[in-house]
């Protein structure tokens, strides 16, 4: 018999019964005619939001397998602090590699917003052409490669006000900025220790206004220098929190 964990496949929590799961669609085909899985090996699955289920493989078709739980974990590879990035809408080949990158670094949320100087391909009323069923789709694929035991929300904030007024949610956010008066996370790092829900704001790839720094730093968000060097969009998208995971020891 087999266990197979290069992958975590993800179950609908609603196939999750007392000690039994069932897998369908694509993550039952693909661990029958991929992985030609057997009866009797055993799989990991997970239901995206925290629980990671060990289960021995009871039954198997390409269209369901079903497997009786032996184990199950709560949060396993999962950051202690609930970290969500709001990007600034950019071209579509770049948010792709930020919600992929960023959902193995281990973020629990993206914000995509429109800002005065966001990629116009979309707007805030015609914002169907910004394909949020792709970026869910990535997000999926990464938290099962990554070994995740959650699948990050992909949502959309209509423009950067209503982005703005989400910073009374979080214990702290934290800004990109190169302004002369940003400091690096460094100086932060005991709050953002005690910190559990921290939300990170990077500009679009034209950078945010002038009104909406202002904005942003009236709603308490701390402004962030990432370095010497200036970032663009989609590399600030995967650096800070990066920065910020390795300064709490988390990566």
């Amino acid at each position: 018999m087999i266990e197979i964990n290069i992958t975590n496949f993800i179950v609908e929590p609603k196939n999750v019964f007392d000690e039994k799961l069932s897998l369908v669609g694509d993550e039952a085909r693909h661990l029958c005619k991929v992985l030609r899985a057997k009866v009797g090996d055993s799989f990991y699955a997970i239901d995206g939001t925290g629980l990671r289920y060990r289960a021995v493989i009871e039954s198997i078709s390409a269209s369901k397998v079903s497997g009786i739980i032996s184990s199950t974990t709560r949060k396993e590879n999962e950051p202690a602090i609930n970290l969500t990035l709001a990007q600034g809408i950019c071209r579509p080949a770049k948010m792709d590699l930020i919600v992929e990158k960023g959902t193995e670094l281990g973020l629990s949320s993206f914000i995509f917003y429109f800002s005065e100087k966001s990629y116009k391909k979309g707007t805030a009323n015609t914002g169907q052409s910004i394909k949020i069923s792709r970026l869910e789709r990535l997000a999926r694929a990464s938290a099962k490669q990554s070994l995740r035991s959650i699948v990050p929300s992909i949502t959309m904030a209509a423009d950067f006000i209503s982005l703005a007024k989400l910073s009374k949610e979080y214990d702290y956010s934290l800004m990109a900025y190169p302004g002369a008066e940003s400091k690096l996370l460094l100086n932060y790092k005991e709050k953002l220790s005690e910190g559990k829900k921290v939300l990170l704001l990077v500009g679009p790839e034209s950078g945010l206004s002038l009104d909406e720094i202002e904005m942003a730093l009236a709603k308490g968000f701390l402004p962030i220098r990432l370095g010497p060097r200036r970032l663009r969009t989609e590399t600030a998208g995967i650096i800070f929190p990066a920065l910020l995971l390795n300064l709490l020891g988390e990566i």
